[in-house]
C-alpha cells in the first residue's frame, strides 16, 4: 500500500471516530455509554480528533505538491493492519444498535434495594434535601443509612425510572428502577424501590414512569 493511500485512510477513519462520536453527544446517548460527568473530555477528544484527521489530510496535500515538484516518490507505509486498531472499534459501534441499560441486564447484573455508595457527608445533604426532590440513589442511602426507617414513612416521594417486574413482588407491584454508573456502562449497577399501585398490571416492562406518592415500610417475600 502507498504511503498517501495508507494515510488517507487513516485521515478517513480517523474523521470517522469523530462524526460518530460527534453524533452520539447530538443525540445524547453518550450517557448510555458514560458517566456524564466525562462527556466534557469526550467532547475535547471530538475535537482532537477533527483537529488530527484535518493535520493528516494537509499533511497528504503538501507530501503530493512535493511529490509534483521533485519528481521522487518515498514509499514507506506501515502494514496495513495497523489501520484494522482504529477500524474494528469504529464498525463494532456503527454496527451495534446503541441502547440504554435496562431489565435484561438484570439477568447478569441483579439489582439492589441497598446502596453501596454510603458516606456521611452525602448522607447529612440527602436529609436536608426536601422528600420530593430525591431520586431513587437517595432514597436507598437513606433506607440504608438508618436502622428505623419508619421515621420516612408518610413522606412524599416524586422518582422517576423504568419498570420492572419481579417474581418475589406481589399483585399490583413493581419495582422502578435506575442504573447507577460510576465510569461506564459496564460498571453499571440497578437500584430499586417497591411500587404498589392498582394499575400495575397495564404497564409494560422498562417503559419509564414517574412515580408520585408517600413513603411505607413494606415486606418484600
Amino acid at each position: 500500500m502507498q504511503t498517501r493511500m495508507y494515510r488517507s485512510f487513516q485521515g478517513l477513519l480517523l474523521l470517522g471516530m469523530c462524526i460518530f462520536f460527534a453524533s452520539k453527544a447530538a443525540s445524547g446517548q453518550l450517557t448510555w455509554y458514560i458517566n456524564s460527568r466525562f462527556i466534557p473530555l469526550t467532547i475535547f477528544g471530538i475535537i482532537f480528533l477533527a483537529v488530527l484527521s484535518q493535520i493528516i489530510f494537509t499533511e497528504i496535500r503538501r507530501s503530493r505538491r512535493h511529490e509534483e515538484e521533485t519528481g521522487h516518490n518515498h514509499d514507506h507505509a506501515p502494514a496495513p493492519v495497523n489501520l484494522w486498531i482504529m477500524l474494528v472499534p469504529l464498525l463494532i459501534g456503527v454496527l451495534i444498535p446503541a441502547r440504554p441499560l435496562d431489565s435484561s441486564a438484570f439477568a447478569t447484573k441483579g439489582f439492589n434495594t441497598n446502596s453501596p455508595l454510603i458516606s456521611a457527608d452525602s448522607s447529612t445533604k440527602i436529609f436536608e434535601t426536601e422528600s420530593e426532590e430525591r431520586n431513587i440513589l437517595d432514597w436507598i442511602k437513606l433506607f440504608n443509612l438508618e436502622a428505623d426507617i419508619s421515621q420516612f414513612e408518610g413522606q412524599s416521594a416524586s422518582v422517576i425510572g423504568f419498570v420492572y417486574f419481579d417474581e418475589t413482588l406481589g399483585e399490583n407491584q413493581f419495582f422502578v428502577s435506575r442504573f447507577v454508573v460510576s465510569c461506564c456502562a459496564a460498571d453499571g449497577f440497578a437500584l430499586a424501590m417497591p411500587v404498589e399501585w392498582s394499575g400495575a398490571a397495564a404497564l409494560e416492562q422498562d417503559s419509564w414512569v414517574l412515580v408520585k406518592g408517600t413513603i411505607e415500610a413494606v415486606t418484600l417475600r
